[in-house]
Formats: structure tokens, sequence, C-alpha cells
């Protein structure tokens, strides 16, 4: 009886885990798609969220800030934003989906792929740490490489910044300094 009970305890635990994370990837799916749709209306509401005097924000929202956000509700940056967030959101729930109905229905083929998609992205993880220590030098190296390479290519000047400019510009002011080196 007591191995019941855990067993138990561990499912429903399982399933309330997997249906929060079922909820918060929703929610992301929803916002990422909502930006795809309607870049306009996240813009206004953005910048008269935080812009308005009325605000309860507006007090801690220096002008370097607002220069920035402004900035950042470009619609190129938003689209691109968008279509990350509708893309991990997409992940996360049919993972967490899998998980759930898994554990609700105790369905051991669903719990072999939750547990499977779980493994690899262990794995992955795992691989990244490695391949970051082991090749970190190499890394350097190209990475300042590509990072001239976007500079020298896709920074913009004047009133037609992309992401890539905004994402330069952002670094740079946070770093103080100008370029790569």
């Amino acid at each position: 009886m007591a191995a019941d009970c855990g067993a138990n305890c561990a499912r429903w635990l399982l399933c309330l885990a997997n249906f929060i994370f079922i909820c918060v990837s929703t929610g992301v799916l929803i916002v990422g798609t909502w930006l795809a749709a309607d870049k306009a209306s996240f813009v206004n509401l953005t910048l008269n969220v935080t812009t308005s005097k009325y605000s309860p924000t507006s007090p801690f929202v220096s002008e370097d800030a607002e220069k920035i956000l402004k900035e950042f509700v470009e619609p190129a940056v938003i689209e691109q934003a968008a279509y990350i967030l509708i893309a991990a959101g997409a992940f996360i729930l049919v993972i967490s989906f899998l998980g759930y109905c898994g554990a609700i229905k105790e369905s051991r083929v669903l719990l072999t792929a939750y547990g499977i998609f779980l493994i690899i992205i262990f794995a992955l993880q795992v691989a990244l740490i490695l391949l970051c220590t082991l090749y970190k030098s190499q890394a350097d190296h190209h990475s300042k490489g590509f990072l001239k390479s976007t500079l020298s290519k896709y920074y913009t000047t004047g009133d037609n910044k992309d992401a890539v400019t905004l994402s330069w510009d952002l670094i740079m002011a946070q770093m103080s300094c100008c370029g790569v080196d």
C-alpha cells in the first residue's frame, strides 16, 4: 500500500508539473501568434504602458530605457521574436502534452516518448557544455570573425534599423565599446 501511495504521488506531481508547462507554453504560443499577426497593437500597448505619465512603470523608465524600448519595437525585431516564441511554445507544449497525457492515462508509450525527449534534451545540453569547454579558443576566434563580418555587412545607419543593428547598438552601449575588439 505504501508503494502505491508514492507512485500515485509521483504520478500526480508529474501531471501538475506538465500542466503548468502546458499553461505557460500556451501563453507563450498565444503571445507569439499575437506578435506575428498584429505587431501594431503590441507596439502601441508597449509604448503606452511604459511611456504614459499615468503608467505605474513610468517612474522607473529612464530616457535611455525609453529610447531602447522604442528601437526594439521595430517591426523586424518583433517579427523575429514572434517566430522564436511560436517555435519555443510549440516545442514545450508538445513535450508537456506527452508527459501530461502519459501520466494521466498511465500510458507506457506516451511516458516512454516523454522520457526519450527529456533524455535527448539533457544529452544535447551536456554535449553543448562539453563542446563549449573543449573548443573555447577556436570558438572565440570564429566568433570574432563572425561578429566582424556581421558588423561590416549588416550594420545599418539611419532610420532603417533592423534587429542586427539594434542588437549591436545595445551591446556596444552596455559594454561601452565600439566594434568587436
